[in-house]
């Protein structure tokens, strides 16, 4: 999975937050923990997932397996509210809903 250089990250996860992402690469089970990545399908602007969701076998396919982290949150609520920050900032940036055009990606988790 390909992170967001400048990953967004919740106020309850930024105490964790390398704890958070080693076990994402681990694929171990962060209860209550959430990623924000880019959409699967076309049309939508961000998907937000539990992070428990990666390990099932759909996670494996390699097309789904390159997916683009941009943020990372504890609990539903402060998900939505790192979402909701990705887009405002998208737009203050001038690329309209365009959140791809204006996010650097770094190295591979």
């Amino acid at each position: 999975m390909k992170v967001y250089k400048k990953l967004y990250v919740g106020v309850n996860a930024e105490n964790d937050k390398k704890k958070i992402l080693r076990g994402l690469e681990k694929k171990t089970l962060q209860p209550d923990i959430y990623v924000i990545t880019l959409p699967a399908g076309k049309g939508d602007m961000l998907d937000i997932l539990p992070a428990f969701t990666l390990k099932y076998p759909f996670f494996k396919d390699v097309r789904v397996s390159e997916r683009y982290l941009v943020g990372i949150a504890r609990g539903k609520t402060e998900a939505f509210e790192v979402a909701a920050r990705i887009v405002e900032d998208t737009i203050r940036a001038g690329k309209a809903y365009d959140i791809p055009a204006t996010l650097e990606f770094g190295p591979e988790i």
